[in-house]
């Protein structure tokens, strides 16, 4: 089963998305620090990623996915990096994000569509 690493701290969009995913046959795991999902990626070893910019504590977006890009075993990872700003998709590309969402503009429909362009299940 294709593996989908969700950071998001708004715990009811981190239940939408994993229920979406899910329902189209993706195993998802959820976490809302940037520090809990770098250190379960690096155990884990999840197929994409979807990260949001703003997290609690201490580590953000931008330093998750600089971490990621840093590290071996993970930089080939794709990054959805899905959040409301809509100002940093420039910063975000340069560090190594595949795509950049802006929540308010998409569905969960499209970012469903988005995940299976980058992590097929077939």
């Amino acid at each position: 089963m294709k593996k989908i690493c969700i950071i998001e701290d708004e715990k009811q969009l981190q239940l939408a998305y994993k229920k979406k995913l899910e329902s189209a046959g993706y195993e998802v795991a959820e976490y809302a620090t940037g520090v809990d999902g770098l250190a379960a990626m690096k155990r884990q070893h999840p197929d994409l990623i979807i990260l949001d910019i703003m997290l609690p504590g201490g580590m953000n977006g931008f330093d998750v996915l600089k971490q990621i890009q840093n590290t071996a075993d993970l930089k080939s990872i794709p990054v959805i990096i899905l959040t409301n700003l809509d100002t940093e998709a420039h910063t975000a590309g340069a560090i190594g994000s595949v795509e950049y969402l802006v929540k308010t503009n998409v569905t969960l429909e499209q970012i469903l569509e988005k995940v299976q362009s980058y992590v097929p299940l077939s």
